[in-house]
């Protein structure tokens, strides 16, 4: 028992070592990117932005509480050529409704559209008078990837970029994240930072308030979004390890969404997914599984393919603000993580695919879709290695406490380089980071500290619980209701 103990004991250590180590590394290149921006002036190319069409792409599912100003936002976008299509799929609430009531439309004849990609059926479809780049769609239900293929059937648009009809996009951010794609036609996605928009106030289509919500559950998701989500994400798109762009803003090709035959939903007989996947593939979170499908699509082929993530193009969207709605989301989204790697684990350390398949999609499985479970059962570990003699159970628990401690410090910390950072650019990206004084900044940095003591168990819970989800075989997409921005 004792040598079995000291076994499993040196495989925890070199686990979470391997784990602390990408962690610091992600966080150091983090600080070097904030600097290196900060010290110099930086003059941003200028593009002829007319010749990249977008076709912006809404799926909603009862988003009546706040489709008007969604609306009303992407209508006022720093663009000179895009397109909104806002995808109504089957809600039992008064979205559509909502939209025929506030605006003034014009209905439209659906069935001389030629639907590239099968999806459930369009019911109907309208056009704001005077506005020819605003189309709405009404669908039956068939999920967001089934509204997003509906979208794209529609699209005009070079680009498609997929946001949720909770949020709020910055005026200037499709021009901020569609510079990689004409910087390097090798770029397959690009997406920005996600901002918290709770408590938010919006004049004239922008945001001119981001006080630091009361509510703890939104604190906890400020500290997570600006150092797992944006911090995290700036480190793995420096070596092309990025498999993740949020749903909520994200923007690809047209022509490689197609090639690989659109966003996987059951009904999907696209003959590359058919060839691919297989008949009847789904998962509960579809942006990191059309990711690493391009990835694949451009490995098998023997294209380069870079995925890059741009902080300065913001998204503000509306996050949980009780315990039962963040961890049913937190659920699927580790849930979509398990889905997504089964679906490619054959890729997973396979040398003919490169950095993504020795690096990226063993980083995500070991390191992301395993962690909760590694945690959990060092836990345990520790009693049952205490019972046993092993080792001093009240000492090494008051070991991990320190340990959490100085890396909750040092980790929350971080959001003090981003003030100094933020204070040279934009005023929308100051507002994301959420805090213009030294007692907000005091407030989330101690916020930040109580989460590794609280808010991470309860996140490893809800993992756990989406991983149960996926063994069995649960497809319940779970959303939290809105309140509106």
């Amino acid at each position: 028992m004792y040598f079995a103990l000291r076994i499993i004991e040196k495989l925890f250590i070199i686990y979470f070592t391997l784990y602390l180590l990408i962690d610091i590394i992600l966080y150091l290149y983090a600080l070097f990117y904030f600097f290196a921006r900060g010290r110099k002036k930086r003059t941003k190319p200028q593009y002829d932005y007319s010749q990249h069409p977008i076709s912006i792409i809404v799926p909603a599912y009862n988003e009546e509480v706040s489709i008007i100003t969604c609306i009303e936002n992407l209508m006022d976008l720093d663009y000179p050529d895009y397109q909104v299509i806002l995808v109504n799929d089957g809600s039992t609430d008064k979205t559509v409704q909502k939209i025929i009531k506030h605006f003034e439309v014009e209905e439209l004849n659906v069935e001389t559209k030629n639907n590239l990609l099968v999806t459930k059926k369009i019911l109907s479809a309208y056009r704001l008078k005077g506005r020819r780049n605003l189309l709405i769609l009404d669908k039956e239900n068939g999920g967001k990837a089934d509204a997003i293929n509906a979208g794209i059937n529609f699209s005009s648009g070079k680009y498609i970029c997929t946001i949720d009809a909770d949020s709020v996009l910055d005026p200037d951010a499709l021009k901020e994240v569609v510079r990689p794609f004409i910087a390097n036609s090798d770029t397959i996605v690009a997406g920005g930072q996600l901002a918290v928009a709770n408590d938010v106030t919006i004049v004239n289509n922008r945001v001119k308030s981001a006080r630091v919500p009361k509510n703890i559950w939104v604190q906890w998701q400020i500290n997570e979004y600006i150092k797992s989500f944006m911090i995290s994400r700036i480190g793995l798109s420096k070596v092309n390890s990025l498999l993740i762009m949020s749903g909520a803003f994200a923007l690809f090709k047209k022509v490689d969404l197609m090639e690989v035959g659109g966003f996987l939903t059951k009904i999907n007989d696209s003959p590359y997914i058919l060839q691919n996947l297989g008949k009847g593939k789904q998962t509960v979170c579809e942006d990191m599984e059309i990711v690493v499908r391009l990835w694949k699509y451009k490995k098998d082929k023997k294209l380069k393919a870079k995925a890059a993530f741009v902080p300065e193009a913001v998204l503000w969207t509306e996050v949980p603000d009780n315990s039962g709605s963040l961890f049913r989301q937190r659920s699927r989204w580790h849930q979509g993580l398990a889905e997504t790697l089964s679906i490619y684990s054959k890729a997973i350390l396979e040398p003919k695919y490169g950095i993504t398949g020795m690096l990226a999609l063993p980083y995500y499985f070991f390191f992301e879709l395993l962690s909760p479970t590694m945690k959990v059962l060092s836990f345990i570990f520790i009693f049952i290695a205490g019972y046993y003699g092993v080792f001093n159970t009240k000492w090494v628990i008051l070991l991990l406490a320190s340990i959490l401690l100085t890396t909750a410090i040092i980790m929350s910390s971080i959001t003090l380089i981003l003030e100094y950072w933020s204070e040279k650019h934009t005023e929308t990206t100051r507002n994301a980071l959420r805090y213009k004084n030294f007692k907000d900044w005091l407030w989330l940095l101690t916020a930040g500290i109580l989460s590794e003591f609280t808010y991470s168990f309860f996140k490893i819970t809800a993992q756990l619980d989406g991983l149960i989800n996926f063994f069995r075989k649960r497809q319940d997409w779970r959303k939290f209701e809105r309140k509106g921005i």
